[in-house]
């Protein structure tokens, strides 16, 4: 979800009408007018409100859409008319890490969740952090999350 979803390639899904096709198109331009600003590789995806569409036309009435992805301030595309017809409530907002912090924290601690069951494949020293996170961006395999490790300090 967010402003670089992308429409399906494959499958019944796929297909488009015309005036469909438009909309994602503007919708695009008006939410993200660049495509690598600062000369990175992020580049918007081509149906940025379409799994907001299927999200609402999947749930019953009165059911509850939480809303995570990243979506900038220009963005414009809700089918609040759907929405409001079948009496959802909505959620949505940028992830409260201080609110879960401390409870992660206490989990680690416990051993109920081990954090290198997510970081794996690829650990860079401090030295590689650009290098580490252009990669992560390209989405390279192995890339779930970067850990950086700082050298020991020799006394």
């Amino acid at each position: 979800m967010g402003v670089d979803a992308n429409h399906p390639d494959l499958g019944l899904s796929a297909w488009l009408p015309s005036a469909e096709k438009s909309h994602f198109k503007q919708e695009v331009a008006d939410a993200a007018p660049k495509t690598n600003p600062k000369g990175g590789n992020w580049k918007p995806g081509d149906a940025p409100s379409q799994v907001l569409e299927w999200a609402v036309q999947a749930l019953a009435k009165a059911g509850t859409l939480s809303v995570i992805g990243v979506y900038p301030q220009t963005a414009r595309f809700f089918p609040i008319g759907m929405a409001m017809n079948k009496n959802l409530t909505l959620t949505m907002g940028n992830c409260p890490h201080r609110k879960y912090l401390p409870m992660l924290v206490e989990m680690v601690r416990t051993g109920a969740i081990v954090p290198t069951e997510v970081v794996k494949e690829e650990v860079e020293p401090m030295q590689s952090v650009v290098e580490a996170y252009k990669a992560f961006n390209k989405r390279m395999p192995g890339w779930i999350k970067v850990e950086l490790k700082p050298a020991a300090v020799h006394a």
